[in-house]
């Protein structure tokens, strides 16, 4: 893992009522976080969970982000979990 936190500048800032946001502030989720991330019903579901406990931010904002920076969000954090696979696969069994 290259990065344990990354500052994301939104290339569609999201406003909502009187704020707009124009960064997401992400770093590597708690487990605590990624149980409650994993009560959606969906996988997009859970990755907007995922970033919106991550990040700090109201549900309504990550819904509004454009693809591209969802995606953007979502390649980090998985990031961290593809980690852990791999090291889960690293014994041999002969």
């Amino acid at each position: 893992m290259e990065q344990d936190e990354i500052t994301i500048t939104l290339r569609k800032p999201v406003k909502l009522g009187d704020m707009t946001y124009e960064k997401l502030e992400l770093r590597e989720p708690t487990a605590g976080e990624l149980e409650k991330a994993s009560s959606a019903t969906t996988n997009m579901g859970v990755v907007i969970n995922l970033i919106q406990l991550v990040a700090k931010v109201p549900r309504k904002v990550v819904e509004g982000l454009c693809q591209r920076d969802l995606k953007e969000a979502g390649d980090f954090l998985e990031a961290f979990s593809e980690g852990d696979q791999t090291t889960g696969e690293t014994s041999s069994q002969t």
